[in-house]
Formats: C-alpha cells, sequence, structure tokens
C-alpha cells in the first residue's frame, strides 16, 4: 500500500466545512484513485488542524445536509485504514448503517446553524463533486457568499481536451466551476500547469481568484509482505521474460491504442517483451477492446489485469523494465510518481505537467510518435537481456 501526503491547505478562518461527498460514495471502495486519496489526505490533515470546528457536508441528488462530527471522522478514518493500512479505528457497523440511509433522514434534521455559515468558517472541497454539482448549491447554503472557499483543482481536462472525454463531462464541469466560482476562490492546483490553466479559465470567465496554491502530493510505500498476490500476477513477476507496465483507466487520453499498435508491431521480434495493462475498463474505446479481445497477437504478450490491490501494482511495477505513460493530457499523473517513489525508469509523453514530477531519468516522447516509442522499448528490452545473459555467464 502507500500512503499520500500533502502540504497542508493554508486556511486562515478557525473553522472549516469540508465537502465528505465523494468519499461518502467511496467508502465502501477497495481501493482508492488518485482524486480520492487526495480528497482523503485533505480530509484527515483538517481533521488533525481543526478538531471539532472541522464541519462535514455532504451533497447529492438528495439534498444538502450537514453530517455529525463523530460520524464523518468515522468515514475519513474508515478510508484511511482501508486505503492506507493505517491502524486508524474502522467506522463501526452502526454508523456504517446511518451513513447508507443519511441521505433520505438526516437531510431535514441536520440544517447548518448560522454558527458555521459564516465569515469564520472556510468551505473546502477537493474533489470536483458535492456542492458543486447541485444546481443553486451553494446559494442556498451560503446566500450572502459570507465563507470563504477553497477549491482543490485536479485538472481542466474537460474543458481543454473535451474530445477525451464523455459528452455530456465539458457541461458539467464548467457548471461545477460556476457553482463555486460566484464569488472569490482560493485555488489549490495539484501542479504548475493545471494552475495556469484555472488562471487562464478563470481571467476568461471573469472569476475572481482570491489566491492559487500549487500542492503536489508526495508517496511513502509500506509493507505488504503478508498481502496475497493473485497468481496471475504472480506468473509475470516469476517469469524471465521482460515486461512492462501501463496504468490507469483504459479511457481515449490515455493512449492505450498506441501501445497496442506497438505490440503488433513487434510481433517478429525475437526479444518480444510484455506489455501489463493495469486499470478499468473506461467509455470510448471501441478499437482498443477490439484489439484486446480479438487480436491473437496481442493476447499472447499482453497481459490486462482490472482491479488489483496497491501491493499487486506495487509488484508489477518493481519488476517492469520501465512504466509507460503516452497520455495525450493528464492534470498531475499519480503513476508516474509511483514509479518515481519505486525507482523504476518511466517512458512518457513530452507534456508540461510530467516535466514538473518526472525523475531526471525519464525518457519524453511525443504521444504519436509511434516508431521512437517501439525503439525506447527495445532497446530496454534487448539491454535487459544482454545484461542478464552476461550475469549467468
Amino acid at each position: 500500500m502507500y500512503r499520500l501526503s500533502m502540504t497542508p491547505l493554508t486556511i486562515e478562518t478557525p473553522s472549516v466545512l469540508f465537502d465528505l461527498s465523494r468519499l461518502v460514495r467511496s467508502r465502501h471502495k477497495p481501493f482508492g484513485t488518485g482524486v480520492d486519496r487526495i480528497d482523503l489526505a485533505i480530509g484527515l490533515d483538517l481533521v488533525a488542524r481543526f478538531g471539532a470546528d472541522c464541519h462535514f457536508l455532504h451533497a447529492g441528488i438528495h439534498g444538502i445536509c450537514r453530517l455529525e462530527h463523530s460520524l464523518g471522522r468515522a468515514v475519513l478514518s474508515h478510508l484511511d485504514a482501508v486505503w492506507n493500512g493505517s491502524s486508524s479505528e474502522h467506522m463501526g457497523k452502526s454508523d456504517d448503517w446511518r451513513l447508507s440511509v443519511m441521505p433520505f433522514v438526516d437531510r431535514v434534521a441536520h440544517r447548518f446553524p448560522r454558527s458555521i455559515i459564516n465569515q469564520q468558517t472556510t468551505y473546502v472541497v477537493a474533489s470536483h463533486s458535492g456542492l458543486g454539482k447541485v444546481k443553486g448549491g451553494m446559494k442556498r447554503l451560503d446566500p450572502k457568499a459570507e465563507m470563504k472557499r477553497v477549491v482543490y483543482i485536479h485538472d481542466l481536462i474537460p474543458i481543454d481536451f473535451p474530445e477525451y472525454q464523455r459528452p455530456q463531462t465539458y457541461k458539467q464541469f464548467v457548471a461545477y466551476l460556476d457553482e463555486l466560482f460566484d464569488a472569490p476562490v482560493q485555488v489549490v492546483a495539484n501542479s504548475r500547469d493545471t494552475a495556469s490553466r484555472m488562471q487562464a479559465h478563470a481571467s476568461a470567465h471573469d472569476m475572481t481568484l482570491s489566491g492559487t496554491q500549487v500542492i503536489i502530493p508526495t508517496l511513502t510505500f509500506g509493507s505488504a509482505a503478508s498481502a496475497p498476490v493473485d497468481p496471475s500476477v504472480r506468473a509475470v513477476i516469476e517469469d524471465v521474460r521482460p515486461y512492462f507496465v501501463t496504468l490507469g483507466t483504459i479511457e481515449p487520453r490515455k493512449n492505450h491504442l498506441l501501445l497496442l499498435e506497438i505490440w503488433r508491431m513487434m510481433a517478429d521480434q525475437k526479444q518480444m517483451p510484455r506489455l501489463c495493462i493495469i486499470g478499468k475498463r473506461g467509455w470510448e474505446n471501441e478499437n482498443v477492446i477490439d484489439m484486446l479481445e480479438r487480436s491473437p497477437t496481442i493476447q499472447e504478450h499482453v497481459v490486462e489485469f482490472g482491479d488489483l490491490g496497491d501491493h499487486e501494482v506495487q509488484l508489477l511495477l518493481k519488476g517492469a523494465r520501465a512504466l509507460l505513460f503516452p497520455s495525450f493530457a493528464e492534470g498531475l499523473g499519480i503513476p508516474l510518481l509511483e514509479a518515481g517513489a519505486l525507482g523504476v525508469p518511466a517512458i512518457v509523453s513530452d507534456i508540461p505537467v510530467f516535466h514538473e514530477i518526472a525523475p531526471s531519468d525519464t525518457v519524453f516522447l511525443n504521444p504519436i510518435d509511434g516508431l521512437g516509442w517501439m525503439r525506447e522499448i527495445l532497446a530496454r528490452s534487448g539491454e535487459s537481456a544482454t545484461n542478464e545473459t552476461e550475469d549467468q555467464t
């Protein structure tokens, strides 16, 4: 498992209102995404710093409600234990049941008192979710716009690269920003690239930013020696042939199609490496799915993993020749942080954000330079094979 850590947000008020909406929805997930873990890290820090003055909000299709402090804290502790391997106390069964029915029975009973919605409170959201997804939600909660607002921005891909998103995502994300940015907002971004894109969008749409802060998360890995390892993962690790890893949801902007075309082109190579694709299948991937399911060459040399635990991902990364990350667009790139923390080489797209976080030995290539990617992959496979032969003699 790995723990994601964050520099504390700059907050000047004595109390905070943390939007727990995404984490409430994610409370039964065995593994958190990068957005989930950043959201959790910020929530844990706010509870540690503000104690009982850290209040919790849940917003969704059933309305906007306040969570009791003990219940909000229990959600954070439970996810910290499950996702980070923390010894934090797990959420009790009674709290879990209450949380399951909370949107229906508590949304009227738990209204926000005046002591919370005022100039002494900062509203914090770190999930691209919650109150900003409820039309008119911010005005109903804080009609005079008295609370300060801190919004963590993970990316502006739905706006800057709508061609890589679902058709409805652009309008949804614009509406989210409009909902939260009708008053001055302190933006916290996950990279300088994301911050500059947010500043440009705000300037073009007359949004007022009270400040901009860049907080890039850091990763630390814990021991998971006793955790079970799926036989399919063990088979890859124990096979002497070289392999590469790509990590992330299978979606158009991740550019899996480039890698699959390369692997099909390399079919006649004597030192044919393997490719491990780690990530769930997303949307609009007909070509990718067809190749995975119908190409004999791909099926022979490409292994697809859906749900893997952190420890299994870590094992595969550590044994790989390199991480392959050919994305067209990223807000940050948690897999590159993972590879860097484990000392695993990486071949990545030549995009601005990767230059911010990549180790010095990272190779940057144009995401459509298929021949360049293939040459680099073959060179690393050949070098590794030669070294292994020399070691054996």
